[in-house]
């Protein structure tokens, strides 16, 4: 009687390598998805932080511009600067704000601030008191970055922008203007404007 043969349960050479061709090309549309998730992830979060940083400059710039206070200030030279000053790409302004709870801390609660681009980046530089002295720290802060251009403006009482404040047009002008105009020109944003009307002033609602 000749012994019965039983049929083998395993696979063949080329199953197992069919199985691994069609593992590796799922292996590799996997990856390629997995990698498009993240870099999409990554653009979003830096879009996000972006348009926070934004907001946040535009943010501080309102909440001085809304605090001016008319208070020259002496320099670190030892010259008189005027509460309000500006010129097309800087401005520096006297302001309330400066958090002194229950006067424990020796320092005013204004300050003096300037607004400036410095390599494309858009600075707010402050002293430790209102009027320094050569050896008075200044502390700056980075806003924004990859500004390509920022220029300020300055509305007067008859509702015309100067390039400066100042300006050199008028007789006898006001500490400050009625209104600030900053203009932005971002790498990623285009261009974004913002007007900022000063404490007390009078503004037509028309001009824009």
């Amino acid at each position: 009687m000749r012994p019965h043969k039983t049929k083998s349960l395993g696979f063949t050479l080329l199953e197992i390598l069919v199985a691994l061709f069609i593992f590796t090309i799922i292996a590799v549309i996997m990856t390629r998805a997995l990698h498009s998730v993240m870099t999409t992830q990554a653009a979003t979060e830096q879009h996000a932080k972006q348009l926070a940083d934004l907001q946040l400059a535009l943010l501080l710039v309102s909440r001085d511009l809304e605090q001016t206070v008319d208070r020259p200030i002496i320099d670190s030279k030892g010259d008189g600067e005027p509460a309000f000053a500006g010129s097309a790409s800087s401005l520096s302004f006297t302001h309330g704000g400066y958090a002194n709870p229950n006067g424990q801390l020796n320092h005013s609660t204004l300050q003096h601030t300037r607004y400036f681009i410095d390599q494309n980046n858009l600075i707010r530089e402050t002293a430790a008191t209102l009027d320094p002295v050569a050896t008075t720290p200044l502390l700056r802060r980075k806003l924004l970055s990859d500004i390509n251009e920022i220029q300020f403006s300055y509305l007067d009482q008859q509702q015309h922008f100067h390039n400066s404040w100042p300006p050199t047009d008028l007789s006898n002008p006001p500490v400050f203007p009625v209104a600030v105009r900053v203009t932005l020109t971002l790498r990623k944003w285009g261009k974004i404007n913002q007007l900022y009307l000063l404490p007390g002033q009078p503004f037509d609602a028309q001009q824009k």
